[in-house]
């Protein structure tokens, strides 16, 4: 099953790792959200693997720090 973020996650969770607002929205652009009952939502796991590929971080830096509940 996957998991999804909210807006509030997904920036927070961006935000945290270095990203800047512009790259936070190319970010979530690129992955696409899913919207439930009116609602945007990406998927974690698409979030987690571009957010991987940024330069400053390292593959798991990403990976590690995904919100358990999310």
């Amino acid at each position: 099953m996957n998991e999804y973020l909210d807006l509030a996650s997904a920036t927070r969770l961006l935000k945290a790792k270095g990203f800047n607002p512009l790259d936070i929205e190319c970010v979530l652009d690129l992955t696409g959200p899913h919207l439930r009952n009116g609602v945007p939502l990406w998927r974690a796991d698409r979030v987690e693997r571009l957010a991987s590929r940024a330069y400053w971080l390292s593959p798991k830096e990403v990976a590690a720090s995904m919100p358990a509940a999310a």
